[in-house]
C-alpha cells in the first residue's frame, strides 16, 4: 500500500516542476545511510564493522532525483555492508522499474568493484558516474584529448580497462584474492578542483559528453547527503519506531512520503525545511481538530466518532 501511495504522489506532483528543474531531476543520486538500534533489539541487523558492541543497525540505499527519493530499498544482511553489493543492486532494480528513463546514476566511490562496473555497463541503456580511489589502478586503453574544464585542473580523460579482484575460496576454505582484468573499456577523468589537495578520478560508460559535464554531475552528487541530513534531523528519520521487517519498511515509506510534502510544501510557500516542518505541523493539528469539532458537533467528550 505504502509503495502504491509513494510512487502515485510522486508521478503527480512531478507536475509542479519547471522543465529547467525537472531536467535537474534526471541525474539520480545513489547513496546508503545506516540507522542504528539503541537498544540492540534487532533480530537482525548489519554492524559494520562494529564489532565492540555489537550495535545492529539497518542500511537504508536510496535513490535521489534532486526532488524527491524515487527509489529505496532496506538491507539487513552481512554482505550489504559492501556499497558495492548494496548500491548496484539499487541502480539495476530501479532502472527496471523506470526502463525508458533517460537518467544517469551517479555515486561516490564506495563501490568499487571491476565486475559491478561491467554489469553496470552491460546493461542496456544504463548511464552512470562513479568515483574511483586516486591510485586505482587502471590500463590505458586510449588516450584521449583534454578540453576546456571549468572545475579545475583537468588531468586525464582516458578510455581504460579497470582491474577487478574477485574472492576465491580453495579446497582448504582459505580465502584469497586474484586480480583480473575486466574485459569491458570505461571513460576515466582524473581532475584536481581548486584549492584541493587530491585528484578526484571519475568511470563513467558516458564517452559523448565533454568531462566538464560528467564532472558537473558527479558535484551534484553531493544533495543526497543534504536530503539524508534533513530526513535524520528534521524528520526523525534515525531510531527505530517498529523492530520487524515490515515495519520497519513501512516506517521508511512514510518518512519518504512525509519528505516528499515537505519538499512540495517548502517550494509552494517559498520557506525553509525547519519552517516547512514547523507549519506543516501546526496545520495537520488545526485540521485535525476542526474535523473532531464538526464530527463531535461540538461536544469533545464523545467517541466512536464516524470516520470523517
Amino acid at each position: 500500500f505504502f509503495i502504491r501511495a509513494y510512487d502515485s504522489i510522486y508521478k503527480r506532483f512531478n507536475s509542479l516542476y519547471s522543465k529547467k528543474e525537472i531536467a535537474g531531476m534526471s541525474l539520480q543520486r545513489v547513496d546508503s545511510t545506516l540507522v542504528a538500534d539503541a537498544g540492540n533489539k534487532l533480530l537482525q541487523g548489519l554492524t559494520c564493522g562494529n564489532v565492540d558492541n555489537k550495535k545492529k543497525m539497518i542500511k537504508y540505499t536510496v535513490a535521489f532525483d534532486g526532488m524527491f527519493a524515487s527509489f529505496s530499498q532496506t538491507h539487513s544482511q552481512t554482505r550489504y555492508n559492501n556499497e558495492s553489493v548494496a548500491i548496484p543492486e539499487n541502480i539495476i532494480n530501479h532502472f527496471k522499474k523506470e526502463k525508458d528513463h533517460a537518467k544517469v546514476y551517479v555515486f561516490d566511490r564506495g563501490v568499487n568493484s571491476g565486475l559491478k562496473f561491467a554489469e553496470l555497463k552491460n546493461t542496456d541503456n544504463l548511464l552512470f558516474v562513479g568515483r574511483l580511489l586516486e591510485n586505482r589502478k587502471l590500463k590505458i586503453v586510449e588516450k584521449r584529448a583534454l578540453d576546456e574544464f571549468e572545475h579545475g585542473e583537468l588531468l586525464q580523460d582516458d578510455l581504460v580497462q579497470v582491474y577487478a579482484a574477485p574472492r576465491e575460496t580453495d579446497n582448504k576454505g582459505k580465502v584469497s584474492k586474484k586480480y583480473i582484468l575486466v574485459d569491458d573499456v570505461f571513460r576515466v577523468i582524473r581532475f584536481k578542483p581548486e584549492k584541493a589537495e587530491k585528484d578526484i578520478l571519475l568511470i563513467t560508460n558516458i564517452t559523448n559528453l565533454p568531462a566538464d559535464t560528467i564532472a558537473e554531475m558527479y558535484k551534484r552528487r553531493w544533495d543526497i547527503e543534504v536530503f539524508f541530513r534533513f530526513l535524520k534531523q528534521e524528520l526523525n528519520f534515525s531510531h527505530f519506531v517498529s523492530l520487524n521487517e515490515n515495519g520497519i519498511q513501512v516506517i521508511m515509506y512514510m518518512t519518504m512520503i512525509t519528505a516528499m510534502l515537505t519538499m512540495i510544501y517548502k517550494k509552494e510557500n517559498e520557506i525553509g525545511y525547519k519552517t516547512a516542518v514547523r507549519r506543516m505541523g501546526i496545520e495537520l493539528e488545526t485540521l485535525i481538530m476542526a474535523i473532531v469539532v464538526v464530527q463531535s458537533g461540538g461536544d469533545l467528550k464523545k467517541v466512536d466518532l464516524d470516520d470523517p
